[in-house]
Order: structure tokens, then C-alpha cells, then sequence
């Protein structure tokens, strides 16, 4: 199983950066979403199918700012999208559509391919 989440890992990585790299150069979401908590800076941690996790060993950082506009920097390219409050969490629009939602536990999860990439927020520095 634990090589069947590290193959998997690495084609939802590449699949994710391909998605939502056919979003690029959008104009923004225009909202004011500020004082939204999915606000910052949220690493990928961890992946998981069903009962199995497994920490998430690539580099994926996503950045949702608070006028709608996001990147998803996956150490090799940078991607533009725009996102936008759900009732349970945000989702991502343009090319590329798809839900996250809030976990409750301090991270977020979007699904892909039937796999949960799981997102812990970055904490901010101190000014």
C-alpha cells in the first residue's frame, strides 16, 4: 500500500500543477476575502485513500490572498487560479474546479483522483 500512495503522490502532484496551470494568467476573483481563515500561505502534508494517510513528501505550497487570487508553487513552476467561499470550505475556479474543505482539525483537504491532499497553514510571522 505504501508504494501505491508514493506512485500516487507523485501523479497527483504532476496533476495538479498540469490543472491548474491551464488556469494561468486569470484576472482575479475580485472578492474581499480578507478576514477569510483559508486566508495565507498552506503547505501539503499529507495524502490519504480511505483509512491510510501517508505524509506528503513533495514540495507543494499554495497561497490563497485575500482578493481571490491564489498560486500553487510546487518547487518546480507557479500557477495562477482564483478561488471563493463555500459553505464548507473554498473552491478554486477557471480551468481547474475543485473543492476544498475544512477539515476542523487545522488543515484542509481537496480531492483528487479519489485522494485527499491534505494542506497545513503556514503560521504567520511576527511583523
Amino acid at each position: 500500500m505504501k508504494k501505491t500512495l508514493v506512485i500516487l503522490a507523485v501523479a497527483m502532484t504532476a496533476l495538479f500543477c498540469v490543472m491548474l496551470a491551464g488556469c494561468g494568467g486569470s484576472s482575479g476573483g475580485g472578492e474581499d476575502l480578507s478576514d477569510s481563515q483559508f486566508t495565507g500561505t498552506w503547505n501539503a502534508v499529507s495524502m490519504s485513500i480511505g483509512d491510510e494517510s501517508e505524509p506528503f513528501d513533495e514540495t507543494c505550497i499554495m497561497t490563497l490572498n485575500g482578493d481571490g487570487t491564489g498560486t500553487l508553487d510546487d518547487g518546480e513552476e507557479s500557477s495562477e487560479f482564483t478561488w471563493e467561499l463555500t459553505d464548507e470550505g473554498f473552491k478554486t475556479s477557471g480551468d481547474m474546479k475543485m473543492k476544498f474543505v475544512d477539515n476542523g482539525d487545522g488543515t484542509i483537504s481537496g480531492k483528487i483522483l479519489g485522494t485527499n491532499l491534505n494542506f497545513e497553514k503556514q503560521a504567520e510571522s511576527n511583523k
